[in-house]
């Protein structure tokens, strides 16, 4: 039926000439993407390697200023935090101050350690603790200078005295709420600390002293040698 047939490629060619010139753009570039992602040209731009940092180097953070002092493996700390049966403390102790104008309620994602996992499986250190207290997870005011422990609770064959570790000193961004309050979010590797472990045991333990016998106290002791 040639005149169906001359209808039917009327109607087509009056819609090809009704497409917009945007639609062939589109289609061109769709096509000379394909054809650079087919040769590797839209492969991810590696990002530039991590900083390099020695201990007592302060890092300076939008959120936080970090200073990485020692790490260490220990069996407890006053006078509660004790590991399970098997386990010990790796202990990382830095000094931070809150940079920012906003309470800092956690540090646990600003320092960690490569390959490191807490008992929960989180990287995240189990405890964070002010030195010269007992409170765990301090926060830490705007302007304040502090220096707190970071404790992850491994199996005590994970390491050894002069085992080598790097902790990695991560940095936040805020991010401004319009329904809720600002938060501090997407934390970025931003330096590594390569340093040695040591062993302190129970050094940084604090033991109830022992009960004294009131009967024997203030007794005269032995007679001296003649």
């Amino acid at each position: 039926m040639p005149g169906l047939r001359d209808r039917t490629s009327s109607r087509v060619l009056a819609l090809a000439e009704r497409v917009s010139p945007a639609v062939y753009a589109a289609s061109a570039v769709v096509v000379v993407v394909g054809a650079v992602a087919g040769f590797g040209g839209l492969d991810t731009v590696a990002e530039p390697p991590v900083a390099r940092a020695a201990t007592g180097q302060a890092l300076s953070g939008k959120q936080l200023d970090v200073t990485v002092e020692d790490a260490w493996l220990a069996d407890g700390f006053d006078p509660y935090l004790e590991p399970k049966p098997g386990h010990r403390f790796v202990v990382v102790r830095a000094l931070v101050t809150n940079v920012s104008n906003t309470p800092v309620s956690t540090v646990k994602d600003n320092v960690l350690v490569t390959g490191l996992s807490g008992a929960e499986g989180e990287p995240q250190a189990d405890q964070v603790i002010r030195l010269g207290e007992s409170s765990t997870d301090p926060v830490l005011q705007p302007g304040v200078e502090q220096s707190v422990l970071l404790l992850w609770e491994v199996w005590e064959s994970t390491f050894a005295a002069g085992d080598p570790i790097t902790v990695r000193i991560l940095d936040k961004t805020l991010r401004e709420g319009f329904l809720f309050d600002d938060s501090w979010d997407y934390p970025k590797v931003t330096a590594e600390v390569p340093l040695v472990i040591d062993d302190r045991g129970f050094d940084y333990v604090t033991r109830e002293p022992a009960a004294t016998d009131d009967t024997t106290a203030g007794a005269p002791g032995p007679p001296p040698p003649r």
